[in-house]
């Protein structure tokens, strides 16, 4: 029943799709004030869609994609601490709405890449992929229409790369 009022993404290798939690607010007929979410990835209220999930594979070959763009949404701090992803620039997730609204050439000057257009696919990661969720949200609500998340974000790519998380 849900499934008629939030957009869904299954993911058969989830355990967690009958968990639910009162997060985002749905457009359930009788319920309007309650929401769930079996885990963001599952439900997302967004007006533009679901917010896409990608892997390891996707972002190890995003350096040789540079219409797409990789976003860390880690605090600067802890870039310092881990390093980053080769190719991914870095926006605070309290800051990406901002940032995503600044002008081309403001953008192009503060990160050294052309600004993302509402087509343009836009990766976000952080720690472990809670933040990209939500500043993938940010993004979407803002209008841009291929927004994903890395799921696992700097702890997988750290495991797979062998770097210290």
């Amino acid at each position: 029943m849900l499934s008629r009022f939030c957009p869904l993404v299954y993911r058969a290798t989830c355990s967690t799709l009958f968990r639910l939690q009162p997060v985002i607010k749905c457009n359930l007929p009788s319920v309007q004030s309650l929401s769930f979410e079996a885990t963001k990835r599952f439900c997302s209220n967004n007006k533009t869609g679901t917010i896409g999930i990608v892997d390891y594979s996707v972002v190890k070959e995003i350096q040789n994609h540079p219409e797409k763009l990789l976003i860390d949404v880690r605090d600067p701090d802890e870039l310092k601490e881990t390093g980053q992803i080769p190719s991914s620039i870095n926006i605070p997730v309290a800051d990406v709405g901002k940032e995503l609204c600044i002008s081309d050439k403001q953008f192009r000057l503060k990160y050294g890449r052309e600004k993302p257009n509402a087509n343009t696919e836009i990766i976000f990661h952080c720690k472990i992929g809670r933040r990209s969720l939500k500043a993938a949200e940010a993004a979407s609500a803002l209008g841009f229409t291929n927004v994903k998340s890395y799921e696992g974000s700097w702890t997988d790519w750290a495991k797979r790369e062998g770097l210290p998380k």
